[in-house]
């Protein structure tokens, strides 16, 4: 069997030969650990899903580098990115300069870069190059609006301004329709589209306001992904989302991963209940298991998780959210070949 077609049965609900395995990303962290020998991104990759005999290749799409624009009062670079925004990384990390959107009347003046400045020629590399499911990430309606107007503007606005979160929303769903194309002609084989809406305690925003302003989006985005491409959608966000789990299954999502356990996502619970309508993926906990745990007790965990969790199809192992160099590689090992025992 092929990988992509066993990542292709999964995701359909029909039993393949095992279950897939693979990551939405594999942190250039992570690869440098396991392959110092090549500090070229794609080699390094392709190498590291060899090793492992990983079924999927995750990419995000190329776009322009940003540009350094000034210096900030504290001597650091100002560095501007394609979409207009300013930041600068101090040791507690990135620091946008100013917000695009700092008001709500401000909304509609706003518009998304075209899709155009972006490239997917590393997906096509990795299509020509390998035999696996390549699945290229895109955003969604949420995560998106964070470096536009600030995260507490989110909060505040969701109250006070809801129609200008959603006209920004709105944008935001039209341009990742425009990406999740540009990836399909480029040999993607599955969309997904990671935005973050949740903490490990429940969403970010109400379920309420989320029913009103983001979900509508969501729907629109994937219907239209759907339409214009004919590749399956999933989508990526951590935190718990028990409270909107129907919601994100009514958006027309294939599939949902990460299923974060620390942040209380049942999996077993959530394969019985949405399991015929959500391939689901990930569920290996990177607070403890992976980072500190031993290879024998990963290994117990994944055959176990995957005797509970694989029958039927529609479950692919991998992490609650990207391999990255707080796994040791014996223990990333030990991960994928529990399923191959």
């Amino acid at each position: 069997m092929t990988h992509r077609d066993r990542v292709s049965l999964s995701i359909r609900h029909c039993q393949p030969d095992r279950p897939p395995k693979g990551e939405i990303l594999i942190d250039p962290d992570f690869l440098a650990v396991a392959e110092p020998a090549l500090p070229e991104r794609h080699a390094a990759t392709v190498r590291v899903v060899e090793r492992f005999d990983l079924d999927i290749i995750s990419e995000d799409l190329l776009r322009p580098e940003p540009q350094q624009v000034g210096t900030s009062a504290h001597g650091r670079p100002i560095l501007q990115d394609c979409w207009g925004v300013r930041y600068e990384y101090a040791q507690d990390g990135l620091h946008y300069c100013e917000y695009l959107v700092p008001e709500p009347d401000a909304a509609d003046a706003f518009h998304f870069p075209s899709a155009a400045i972006y490239s997917a020629a590393n997906l096509t590399r990795y299509k020509q190059a390998t035999d696996r499911s390549i699945w290229s990430i895109v955003g969604g309606a949420f995560d998106n609006l964070l470096p536009l107007i600030g995260f507490d503007n989110v909060m505040f606005w969701s109250l006070e301004a809801p129609q200008a979160l959603a006209t920004l929303a709105e944008r935001a769903a039209r341009f990742n329709a425009d990406l999740a194309e540009l990836s399909a002609q480029a040999g993607a084989d599955v969309i997904l589209v990671a935005d973050d809406i949740a903490y490990n305690s429940g969403t970010f925003i109400s379920p309420r306001i989320m029913r009103e302003v983001f979900f509508p989006q969501f729907t629109w985005l994937v219907a239209e992904i759907k339409r214009r491409t004919n590749l399956p959608v999933f989508m990526h966000t951590d935190g718990n989302l028990n409270a909107v789990l129907d919601d994100i299954v009514a958006c027309g999502f294939d599939g949902l991963q990460s299923l974060q356990p620390s942040a209380g996502m049942d999996i077993r619970a959530i394969k019985q209940r949405y399991g015929a309508r959500l391939c689901l993926m990930g569920n290996l906990d990177l607070d403890y298991l992976l980072p500190h745990g031993t290879p024998e007790e990963i290994e117990a965990h994944v055959r176990a998780l995957a005797r509970d969790v694989a029958p039927g199809g529609g479950w692919i192992l991998s992490t609650c959210n990207t391999l990255s160099r707080m796994v040791p590689v014996a223990n990333a090992a030990a991960m994928y070949r529990a399923i191959d025992m």
